[in-house]
């Protein structure tokens, strides 16, 4: 993904990691497909809570992984984030049931965890949140946006 912003944070918590998610949607304003990147348990549906709050679409205790769902939908007054985990999904035609493509339009903020598994996201992204982890609670979040 070519970055034409760039920037980095270190949290040193989960609670950290949900404030930061608040603090990006100022730079995350819809229309916006998103891709998260990042190991198992590094902490992607954290941030995603953090972004609902702040676009005050759902309470952060009620954003879950939707790993088996697929894909949760949260409404807010300016903003419709869909949140997709691409994690068990393997094939294009598996991708193409889930209808990404429909879900784009002026409201839609579309977090798409895994989305690094197909070709097509990583150069469709609006952004990418890469989410290393730097210890047991650290972690090093980079936001690039287009």
């Amino acid at each position: 993904m070519m970055a034409s912003f760039r920037s980095e944070y270190v949290t040193h918590s989960a609670e950290e990691t949900i404030a930061l998610g608040r603090e990006l949607v100022e730079r995350l304003s819809p229309p916006k497909m998103v891709v998260l990147t990042g190991d198992l348990g590094a902490g992607k549906t954290t941030i995603i809570k953090g972004i609902a709050e702040g676009l005050k679409a759902e309470a952060q205790e009620n954003v879950t992984s939707p790993t088996f769902t697929l894909v949760h939908q949260y409404r807010g007054p300016s903003a419709t984030l869909y949140h997709i985990d691409l994690y068990r999904v393997d094939s294009q035609r598996q991708l193409e049931t889930l209808g990404v493509d429909d879900l784009r339009d002026d409201r839609s903020l579309i977090l798409l965890e895994w989305g690094e598994k197909f070709e097509r996201f990583r150069t469709e992204a609006d952004a990418e949140i890469r989410i290393d982890r730097t210890g047991e609670n650290d972690r090093k979040i980079t936001l690039l946006t287009r």
